[in-house]
């Protein structure tokens, strides 16, 4: 017996922001459609032109085209009209809205709709019990005729299947590899029984083995046996001899089940990850930098380690807005963070403060060191040419007193002393000051 696949439809996301392109991808997925990824409306359409897809999710807002103007791009193609188009907003202005549905967008969600979003992604894709489910299974038999007979039928029906005999075996290849499923009978011959192989599996799971599902089989039909293994970590128990629907059946619903959790996770990491990002530059925002910056300071202060912090804004950037779109002025701060990126470590912190005023905080790092660093961020700024424009940078810098209690506050007001010091004297310059 073996299971039919359907089409595996594909949906395009059309998203600036590659953390919400995973964050939506996630939840698209999560509903059975695959998903590929780009940023502006002029991929979007090349793409389509050249690639089937089922579906198109794009945010209302993109570099080079609002979600009304490639809707009407793709309506007026005869090749790829027909394919609907779901917009993806934070924004509640009726009139916006009605004017995306006039230019041919078929739905429209709120960006935290994230379950509605998976659900109509399932409606879309009209998803089947009978459809066939992959999985990487780790399966322990030392009956070599049931298990030919075991591996015969779940390959036939899509799943990859490592089989071992012994347990030691079984327990080497978990380690080693990613599985979806552990498969194991009870009665085993060698120095581990099936129910010394649960404990082991689940000893071994750490951050990247998590939820993964245990199946056993025995002979043995009693309840307190059933309960013990449950008990230990099984979650779930078929007796001997097998039916392959009902075997197949539990094992398509644990590996289901586990995949779904895994995506879940992966929400809410990515959930995470947005409540700690500047959504403009990809750095850090100000309430991930207050968090962590009071534990990186005490940890200074406890090792008697140095920790400075550097703080950057940008000379009259606010005054030139007027001369130049708020387009400019947003490439010209993504710009300086992307340069920042290329100075900090895995242990330090770069964030968005405030405005136009970028912070990096510098674990193990002297004021001295802090500030050839920041000279080097002043050079790199002046020579960036966002939009073809001279901008440069006024920058402070401060360290850690170790003689007196010091929290991120003080040295965030040092650090700002230093900056309106290098800015009164005309900026473009790196100023440091040490906490008196």
């Amino acid at each position: 017996m073996s299971l039919k696949g359907y089409h595996n439809m594909e949906g395009l996301i059309v998203e600036p922001s590659r953390t919400y392109q995973k964050l939506l991808s996630s939840a698209i997925e999560l509903g059975g459609l695959g998903t590929k990824q780009v940023s502006t409306g002029s991929e979007a359409l090349m793409l389509l032109r050249n690639q089937p897809f089922d579906l198109v999710f794009i945010a209302m807002h993109l570099q080079d085209m609002d979600a009304s103007k490639f809707s009407s791009h793709l309506r007026a193609d005869l090749r790829i009209r027909q394919i609907p188009v779901v917009m993806v907003t934070s924004n509640e202005d009726k009139e916006l809205l009605d004017e995306a549905f006039s230019a041919g967008v078929t739905e429209i969600f709120a960006k935290h709709e994230l379950d509605k979003i998976t659900n109509y992604a399932a409606r879309f894709s009209k998803k089947k019990c009978s459809k066939t489910i992959s999985g990487y299974i780790l399966y322990i038999e030392d009956s070599q005729s049931t298990a030919n007979l075991i591996l015969n039928f779940l390959r036939e029906n899509g799943y990859t299947v490592d089989h071992f005999a012994s347990s030691d075996e079984g327990i080497q290849a978990f380690q080693n590899n990613s599985y979806d499923l552990v498969l194991t009978d009870i009665l085993l011959k060698g120095k581990l029984n099936g129910h010394s192989t649960v404990k082991a599996i689940r000893k071994l799971e750490n951050q990247n083995k998590k939820n993964i599902p245990l199946l056993v089989f025995s002979v043995l039909d009693d309840a307190a046996h059933k309960v013990e293994l449950l008990r230990i970590g099984a979650n779930d128990y078929v007796t001997k001899p097998l039916i392959q629907e009902e075997l197949l059946a539990r094992i398509n619903n644990l590996i289901t089940s586990k995949k779904l959790l895994d995506k879940a996770v992966t929400q809410q990491n990515l959930l995470q990850e947005i409540a700690m990002m500047d959504p403009l530059t990809g750095l850090y925002n100000r309430y991930f930098l207050l968090e962590a910056a009071a534990s990186k300071i005490r940890n200074a202060a406890r090792h008697d380690i140095p920790c400075s912090l550097i703080i950057i804004n940008t000379d009259h950037l606010r005054s030139n807005n007027e001369n130049r779109d708020q387009a400019s002025s947003d490439d010209t701060l993504k710009g300086i963070a992307s340069i920042l990126r290329k100075f900090i470590r895995q242990e330090d912190i770069a964030a968005r403060f405030d405005g136009e005023e970028l912070v990096l905080l510098l674990s193990h790092c002297n004021i001295a060191n802090a500030t050839i660093i920041a000279e080097k961020i002043r050079k790199s700024i002046a020579n960036l040419y966002p939009a073809h424009l001279s901008v440069t940078a006024s920058i402070g810098v401060t360290e850690t007193n170790h003689e007196s209690a010091v929290d991120f506050m003080d040295l965030l007001r040092t650090a700002k002393e230093a900056l309106s010091c290098a800015q009164i004297n005309g900026g473009n310059e790196v100023v440091a000051r040490c906490i008196r």
